[in-house]
């Protein structure tokens, strides 16, 4: 409320779920109907937002969460376990993956995690999500890794290698990026600046993290003067007439006859 506040917002409605999108799209007596939805939310809130789309504009879809580590040998198992969790903990629809090159730590990660989740209150919450989606991939090399990561196309990406910075410039697909073992996902829940709302399901294949330009529509702006179509109207008049479009030729055509 004081983000919104700060960022100059005039009205709020206090409600949520797939019950608030419709409202949003479609309108109601209460709430009037908007053009855009942005926003993160459970897998109803996350399908109701692409059931309206093209009623409205959305951002992406930006829900249940997920996170990916990527991590070498030089990982530390701890640390990479406690990132895992952080996540599953959302929600049983949450995904928490590890991709390593290391069956050793593989194996460290994994004992780790069982013992974590036996002292975290979310329990419930946590087991049933890594029954769901909770996975340990171990790849033949880093470069093997890197195209897993890639295809799955991860909400949140930790990288926890050698050289982190080297091993992100190999990375085409994730929503946000966390460098180093110092930068844990809740870094950016919290703290670190970036809009935390991100695409996932694979959809950071062709969604971005939302950002200003989700706020700004844009127009294509065309104008020619006479003498600059003079050059050129019998090429368009030739394309029109290709497709059997004659209407368009003649829409040309008249402004030189």
């Amino acid at each position: 409320l004081v983000a919104a506040k700060e960022a100059g917002v005039d009205k709020i409605y206090k409600v949520g779920g797939a019950q608030a999108i419709a409202s949003l799209a479609f309108g109601t007596d209460s709430i009037p109907k908007v053009d855009k939805i942005v926003g993160p939310g459970n897998i109803y809130v996350a399908l109701a937002k692409k059931a309206v789309y093209g009623q409205v504009g959305i951002d992406s879809i930006a829900g249940p969460s997920e996170i990916m580590v990527l991590a070498d040998e030089t990982a530390n198992p701890r640390y990479v376990a406690a990132d895992l969790l952080s996540q599953a903990e959302h929600d049983e629809l949450a995904s928490a993956i590890l991709v390593t090159t290391s069956m050793e730590l593989a194996n460290k990660v994994s004992e780790e995690v069982t013992k974590f989740v036996n002292e975290l209150s979310r329990k419930a919450i946590i087991e049933k999500s890594l029954e769901n989606y909770g996975y340990i991939l171990v790849a033949e090399s880093m470069e093997e890794a890197i195209s897993v990561v890639n295809e799955i196309a991860s909400e949140h990406l930790e990288i926890v290698t050698k050289d982190p910075f080297q091993t992100m410039t190999k990375i085409r697909n994730a929503g946000a990026i966390f460098l180093g073992e110092y930068s844990s996902e809740p870094l950016g829940d919290y703290f670190a600046g970036p809009n935390h709302v991100l695409p996932t399901n694979g959809t950071a294949k062709f969604f971005s993290p939302l950002e200003v330009d989700d706020f700004i529509k844009k127009s294509s702006i065309i104008s020619y003067s006479r003498e600059a179509l003079m050059d050129i109207h019998d090429d368009i008049e030739a394309f029109a007439k290709a497709e059997g479009l004659t209407a368009h030729a003649n829409s040309i055509k008249v402004r030189f006859e």
